[in-house]
């Protein structure tokens, strides 16, 4: 079971009608498919919970689908994450990893930490700010699930639009990067061992620190063993959503958002995945990138989801879809690779 060494706060925005409109639309199917899915998963602790919570379990546990980024009650969004509660992990919350009140991270602590295990920092999305404000909080299914396979996890908080422009939210990350490589050897990891993963917006700031060099220090950039990203955008030129000019901006700053711009083919290996299904990002963002960084002669893979959609790609992770899409196999398999800092790519 989980052990929480201190209290976690949540914060939750404004989301647009149009996804709670295709929230409702996603009800019926996605309630059929998680019914099927908690009968097929045999998690003992899932059956403790099964009489009394089986009909919020049906409803809310895989629609996260639309939950995790299409606004609904914060009473839901707890219940998204009830089953990876259940995981064997010790939490840490409320970490400073800089000077400002948001500048906050959860450390997620396996019970079984796996031989030469790197971290993995997850940076969650959210259109940089510009469609909702999720926290950390809502994200613990992800720790859940690599926690699971003996990884150390930590997932920041991170100023974001209108507060703040992208260059203090990338200084949020790359800080919040930094803190793991001065501070997790305290609690039994490799400072030389760090992965990072996100999602969406999440998944392009990440890459961003991933390939540009200048983000971090030399020390904690050759520490980067491996980038996973799913459903991120990487090079999405010119803009097609109005805040993204504001939060890029100016003009003469644009191409310095596009992470495909410092490919160099030293970079630490990627991992992109993305759902075929997906309407928010482009395919092509991951098409282009995976093209520049082969003729740059770096280490990249891609894995597309024929099912899948923007959201249902990080959903995968949830307690319920984790053995019924392939998602979770290959980012494990990403990482127990890379872990072990291989001479060659992984075929």
């Amino acid at each position: 079971m989980v052990e929480h060494l201190s209290i976690g706060r949540w914060n939750y925005g404004q989301q647009a009608e149009n996804y709670r409109v295709y929230c409702r639309i996603e009800f019926w199917r996605t309630l059929v498919r998680t019914a099927v899915c908690l009968i097929q998963t045999n998690i003992q602790a899932m059956n403790l919970y099964l009489d009394t919570y089986m009909l919020k379990f049906n409803k809310l546990a895989l629609l996260s689908v639309c939950m995790l980024l299409n606004g609904c009650t914060s009473t839901e969004l707890f219940l998204v994450n009830s089953l990876a509660r259940l995981g064997d992990y010790t939490v840490i919350e409320e970490l400073a990893y800089n000077d400002h009140e948001i500048n906050r991270l959860n450390l997620y602590l396996p019970a079984n930490p796996k031989q030469n295990s790197g971290t993995v920092v997850f940076f969650y999305g959210g259109c940089w700010g510009g469609c909702l404000t999720l926290d950390k909080q809502n994200y613990q299914f992800v720790a859940q699930a690599l926690t699971a396979k003996g990884y150390r996890v930590i997932i920041p908080d991170y100023r974001h639009h209108p507060e703040v422009k992208f260059d203090a939210m990338m200084q949020d990350i790359a800080q919040s990067v930094i803190w793991t490589h001065e501070h997790i050897a305290e609690y039994g990891g490799d400072p030389q061992r760090i992965f990072l993963m996100g999602h969406s917006a999440g998944a392009h700031m990440a890459a961003l620190l991933t390939l540009n060099e200048q983000y971090l220090p030399a020390d904690v950039h050759i520490s980067i063993k491996g980038f996973i990203g799913l459903a991120g955008p990487y090079d999405f030129l010119p803009f097609t959503e109005a805040y993204q000019p504001i939060i890029f901006g100016p003009p003469e700053r644009y191409a310095a958002s596009q992470p495909i711009n410092y490919v160099n083919g030293n970079e630490a290996p990627l991992l992109l995945l993305f759902g075929r299904n997906d309407r928010t990002v482009k395919p092509s963002n991951v098409a282009s990138l995976k093209a520049r960084v082969q003729n740059a002669g770096g280490c990249v893979e891609t894995h597309e989801y024929h099912d899948l959609d923007h959201v249902e790609l990080l959903s995968a992770l949830t307690v319920p879809f984790q053995n019924q899409e392939e998602v979770y196999r290959d980012i494990v398999d990403f990482l127990n690779y890379y872990s072990n800092s291989p001479a060659k790519c992984r075929t």
